[in-house]
């Protein structure tokens, strides 16, 4: 449920979703069969029904029972009609609604398309909401604004960008483990050079060895995710640059600082060879716990949100660790997460209001929480120790989450600009493919970039329009 996050959820965690949430959670959406009567009495107040969608599967849909079933019984005068639209048909079935006058009360969003909504004049500003405390207080880094604000959404849960590893590899290679805290992070550098120990070919020779062989590598350092922009910009942003300034007024594509960056990031399967390229990649096998457990891959670079494939390779045996990413020059991650809307031609605000409220509460997802897929979005519990051990102490989150992750997460994050930018959907439709050829190899960065992408990209970056 984490919007474009999903495409990578998708590959691993459907089922583990699941079952987290049948085992007890109170999440995001549910069937309330048979709801259709509206303005009925019940308990001396008028019965409501809103509508609710997002794109859970059939076992998902199933098991999202439970949390709405919990929310009608704490509000009987509330009826949930929940629908479920399949991800890939998600946002053509959402504007079909809206041209036919029939949008829900509310749903989630593809985080990219959150702001074309908005500037399509259909959400509900949620800004009062949040400053009169009928909403309890999120993450700032998890705000959806619009140019003049107004905040449209938030994500119902925080994600962010570091490294997962296989510690019984690091102690085989007596190679320290990735630093754990915000302050001792590794320069770029030295995390090639920790790489670099970590990669073998079939005859257990390393990079830069004599003999070492490049097209026979059976243990690569690191996989550096290059399928989505918001896995290489921590480290243009580190290194002084970015896709764009975090107030949204400047351009960083085409700094040197960013070039460098991006082309930092592909040299590590080009000249390093100590990950893979997108083309190696595909024949390595499933999941991000499943690389790590069968010793293909020492170290991802990827979300938070792979600890739920991570989790049932740790029941086997697999030692994971996470680390805060290298950094250039400062430390940086980014976030993203789902939002979740209000449309403002909801007939029943007050009710809707009730139920983004219990849907937004942490204490309201705990088992996806706890299973590794989510992370809280309430800055409270990130804070409050007891809050913290609430969803922390379980075998999926190692000793080291609380530096790694959390306390990571309050110092080092640079939201993704889809929270803020309204033509950044219309941005990474032109960059994201418009890196492939750098990530294998058949252009430089540099190229790319102010040949290809760049002519592009600032036409879109100007008009300021998400549509």
């Amino acid at each position: 449920m984490m919007g474009t996050i999903g495409q990578f959820l998708k590959m691993g965690t459907i089922s583990a979703f699941a079952l987290a949430l049948a085992a007890g959670c109170t999440s995001a959406g549910t069937p309330a069969a048979g709801t259709t009567t509206t303005d009925t009495k019940q308990a001396g107040s008028e019965q409501v029904t809103i509508k609710y969608i997002d794109w859970g599967e059939k076992e998902e849909h199933a098991a999202n029972a439970i949390g709405i079933a919990n929310f009608e019984k704490a509000h009987p005068n509330i009826k949930v009609d929940y629908q479920s639209i399949p991800y890939d048909q998600y946002n053509t079935k959402l504007s079909a609604m809206a041209a036919s006058k029939t949008l829900p009360d509310l749903g989630n969003l593809l985080e990219a398309q959150a702001l074309k909504w908005a500037e399509s004049g259909v959400l509900l500003d949620l800004t009062p909401y949040y400053k009169d405390g009928s909403v309890k207080p999120k993450l700032e880094s998890n705000k959806f604004t619009t140019p003049d604000g107004k905040v449209v959404g938030y994500s119902v849960a925080n994600e962010v960008v570091l490294l997962h590893y296989n510690k019984d590899l690091f102690d085989e290679a007596k190679v320290p483990y990735p630093p754990a805290e915000t302050e001792k992070a590794w320069t770029w550098d030295q995390m090639v050079d920790a790489a670099k120990k970590l990669t073998k070919d079939k005859n257990g020779k390393h990079p830069g060895e004599s003999g070492f062989d490049p097209k026979n590598i059976v243990q690569y350092g690191i996989q550096m995710s290059t399928g989505a922009d918001f896995f290489w910009t921590p480290f243009a942003i580190s290194n002084g640059g970015g896709e764009v300034s975090q107030d949204g007024k400047q351009l960083l594509l085409d700094k040197p600082e960013t070039i460098e960056a991006i082309q930092k990031v592909a040299d590590l399967a080009l000249v390093e060879y100590v990950s893979p390229n997108p083309a190696q990649a595909k024949s390595l096998p499933g999941d991000v716990g499943t690389k790590l457990f069968t010793k293909k891959v020492a170290m991802v670079e990827s979300g938070q949100w792979e600890l739920s494939n991570i989790g049932p390779q740790v029941s086997k045996g697999l030692r994971n660790g996470i680390g805060v990413l290298p950094i250039f020059k400062k430390p940086a991650t980014t976030n993203t997460g789902t939002p979740l809307v209000i449309f403002n031609t909801s007939k029943h605000v007050k009710e809707t209001v009730e139920l983004y409220k219990f849907l937004m509460d942490p204490n309201n997802n705990l088992a996806l929480i706890d299973n590794g897929t989510w992370m809280p979005a309430e800055t409270q519990w990130y804070t409050d120790p007891e809050l913290i051990k609430r969803w922390t102490q379980n075998p999926v989150h190692p000793p080291e989450y609380k530096t790694a992750v959390i306390d990571y997460a309050l110092k080092a994050t640079y939201p993704t600009p889809w929270f803020f930018l309204p033509t950044y959907g219309r941005i990474s439709d032109v960059l994201n493919p418009g890196l492939d050829p750098v990530w294998l190899g058949t252009k430089t960065a540099k190229e790319a970039i102010l040949n290809d992408i760049m002519p592009k990209v600032k036409p879109i970056f100007e008009s300021g329009k998400a549509n």
